[in-house]
């Protein structure tokens, strides 16, 4: 098991390569945890007041005194006979009391990962190796688990927040430049087409043919997924016969993919 709270996450350090995508499978074995809780153990800078002296105060006693809890934590562990099942029961109250209703199965799985941390915590208070308050390995997991869903944006899949992010950049980026107005017949011609528009305010439309929405809006993701998930969201607009609309453009029937301005809810856009 893996947390990080580094000073960029996972994600943002995948990017960096502009030929790397990070998948939703990669982001729940690592976990994200921002660690924003202030300066934590700095916050107060010991007895004497001094920042400096704790740190070094600190670093010494890392180098006296380590490797006796672990170990005991097993020991009386073996000695209570203490199970799988015991542990699996702990994680599972965990799990079920901190996972929203609904919640995609990624939340579950990093939830789990938590809940096992909790359930250690618990097991080693009880066993009397940790001197916590009685709920304060959960309630720091239960901390950690709101703070992960808060930075990954929700608990639906993350695969449908990837597509919806997307398609928005590429309209925010093209919008304006790239997607011919159908309302203005005196417009001038647009250079390296990607779509069509029409409408304004909430009406308004962006009209985007098969091949330009597979190769340039969907790059690096399945088109069909994010078909599904921008029409599962109300934002593309579906025919009867599948995520396809046929619309008359310049006089001849064209099947494209309707986006409607729901693409910009909750970012502070119009369209």
């Amino acid at each position: 098991m893996v947390l990080s709270t580094g000073e960029i996450t996972v994600a943002s350090k995948l990017m960096e390569d502009r030929a790397s995508k990070p998948r939703a499978g990669q982001l729940v074995r690592m976990l994200d945890i921002p660690a924003d809780r202030g300066f934590g153990v700095f916050d107060h800078a010991g007895a004497d007041g001094d920042a400096g002296k704790l740190a070094k105060a600190f670093k010494q006693a890392a180098i006296s005194a380590y490797g006796v809890a672990g170990p005991e934590f097993v020991r009386r562990l073996i000695n209570e006979q203490v199970t799988g099942e015991d542990v699996r029961d702990l994680v599972g109250e965990f799990v079920s009391a901190h996972v929203p209703p609904g919640a995609d199965g990624q939340v579950d799985r990093a939830a789990q990962r938590l809940g096992l941390i909790a359930a250690a915590g618990a097991l080693a208070n009880s066993l009397g190796v940790t001197p916590w308050r009685e709920g304060e390995a959960s309630a720091a997991a239960d901390w950690a688990l709101e703070q992960w869903i808060g930075q990954r944006g929700g608990t639906e899949p993350a695969e449908a927040r990837q597509a919806v992010e997307q398609v928005r950049r590429f309209i925010e980026a093209h919008g304006e430049y790239r997607f011919e107005p159908l309302d203005n017949g005196d417009a001038r011609d647009v250079p390296n087409r990607a779509g069509w528009r029409k409408g304004e305010g909430a009406d308004r439309e962006w009209l985007i043919p098969p091949e330009t929405w597979r190769v340039e809006i969907c790059a690096g993701l399945d088109p069909k997924l994010v078909a599904r998930a921008l029409a599962d969201a109300g934002i593309l607009r579906p025919a009867g016969d599948g995520n396809q609309q046929v619309r008359r453009i310049d006089g001849k029937l064209m099947r494209v993919y309707v986006i409607g301005a729901a693409i910009f809810d909750g970012g502070g856009h119009e369209g």
